[in-house]
């Protein structure tokens, strides 16, 4: 692959891997680097590289990426602030005050899913990846992907549906 395709490739690509990167590391400013830095990688072995399968390779390489910063982040005995990173990860503001309660819930109730669920949910449905793709990018079968779309879909509409009955 010649410098001009990679960069094509890699320009394509690249908004997917920096939303995926901050679902996994919950901070923009991580994320941002998260990208810069498998960038450099890849860079460095373009060579090696195909042009076809290259969105599935930056996403795993991506997710194996964030996964190995939030090891070594844990090890180091630095702990996630979801809160924090909330406040630093801002959306675009909506007109109506009702439209940004409703993502806000959503998005508490996706991030209280668990990671692979999070993980699969975020893939799906903000990246519109297919079953296949984000099976070879978390490394398990089709099946195990539907279900865990499936139970994370479940959980949020069942925590919004409690809060918007209860008032939870």
């Amino acid at each position: 692959m010649n410098s001009e395709d990679f960069n094509r490739e890699f320009i394509a690509a690249k908004d997917s891997a920096y939303r995926y990167a901050i679902t996994l590391l919950h901070d923009r400013h991580a994320a941002e680097d998260a990208v810069q830095d498998l960038y450099e990688k890849l860079w460095r072995r373009r060579i090696l590289i195909r042009a076809t399968g290259f969105r599935p390779l930056v996403m795993t390489s991506m997710r194996n990426m964030c996964l190995d910063r939030l090891r070594s982040q844990r090890r180091g005995g630095m702990r996630l602030d979801i809160a924090a990173a909330d406040k630093r990860t801002s959306v675009a503001e909506y007109d109506a005050v009702e439209n940004v309660e409703l993502h806000t819930l959503v998005r508490r109730l996706v991030e209280a899913l668990p990671q692979r669920e999070r993980e699969v949910m975020h893939l799906r449905d903000m990246e519109g990846m297919d079953i296949e793709q984000i099976a070879g990018i978390t490394g398990s079968t089709e099946q195990s992907v539907r279900m865990a779309l499936s139970r994370a879909r479940c959980r949020v509409r069942e925590g919004l549906l409690n809060i918007m009955n209860h008032g939870l």
